[in-house]
């Protein structure tokens, strides 16, 4: 081994750096294009297999798709909770009857209100559960004489009702054998979406009126931070899509 210079020092070098000046005179070109080649062959033995590039382009397609369609998800989950009904104010139209669906107190408190003040004839609770009664509401209620007596002439109850289908079905049916050409749906606010839906597809010739109920514990404005919340509104989101699609 031979160094340039015959061993002296180019200027601007530190003398650890002498090494790097050496070389092997009886070195050739292809002694060097040989070693080169085995360096680049035994790195490319270390390189895991990449996919071939079909399949690598559609990954990437993949990916873009999965990205923009939650995306698209998000975006509609937010315009879902921004648009949902608020409680209705102002003149309240008459109505044949009225359907309030079970699910809280404050719905049939509503749904009683409506009907002693003359906005419909009759009323129909749906998804009543098996063993209550017109008295067993009137206690659990507190109903006061007047409630109690438009409960005991003018509501019925359904018990087949499970869901918001069978809601719909129920009412079909108690609407046509009482005549009616329209009714005014009672329901939570965040329900009144997919209800709305499923009761037009059941009875596409009559006349359906909201009263959205704003439950106290919804609260839309911090919905994004309270876990809970976020969970009721993600569900009912996912089933109005459902329902939207199978229309």
């Amino acid at each position: 081994m031979a160094c340039e210079n015959h061993g002296r020092l180019r200027a601007g070098f530190l003398p650890s750096e002498r090494l790097l000046l050496c070389y092997d005179p009886l070195s050739n070109d292809d002694n060097r294009r040989i070693t080169m080649t085995q360096a680049d062959e035994g790195t490319a033995r270390r390189r895991p297999a990449s996919l071939p590039a079909p399949y690598r382009r559609i990954l990437r397609y993949l990916l873009a798709y999965a990205v923009l369609a939650t995306a698209t998800l998000v975006a509609g989950l937010q315009h879902f909770v921004l648009t949902l009904p608020q409680a209705t104010t102002g003149a309240i139209q008459y109505t044949d009857g009225i359907v309030v669906v079970t699910g809280g107190q404050q719905r049939l408190d509503d749904g009683l209100e409506l009907l002693t003040a003359g906005k419909a004839e009759r009323m129909l609770i749906s998804g009543v559960g098996e063993g209550v009664n017109r008295a067993v509401l009137v206690q659990e209620l507190g109903l006061d004489d007047r409630e109690a007596g438009a409960l005991f002439c003018c509501v019925e109850l359904d018990f087949t009702a499970d869901n918001t289908r069978g809601n719909a079905a129920a009412t079909k049916q108690w609407a046509g054998e009482h005549g009616m050409r329209s009714v005014r749906l009672v329901t939570a606010s965040y329900h009144m979406p997919r209800a709305l839906v499923v009761f037009a597809r059941e009875m596409p010739d009559l006349d359906i009126y909201q009263w959205a109920v704003m439950p106290e514990d919804l609260q839309i404005q911090n919905w994004w931070f309270d876990r809970a919340m976020f969970r009721l509104l993600s569900r009912e989101y996912v089933k109005y899509l459902a329902e939207t699609i199978s229309i």
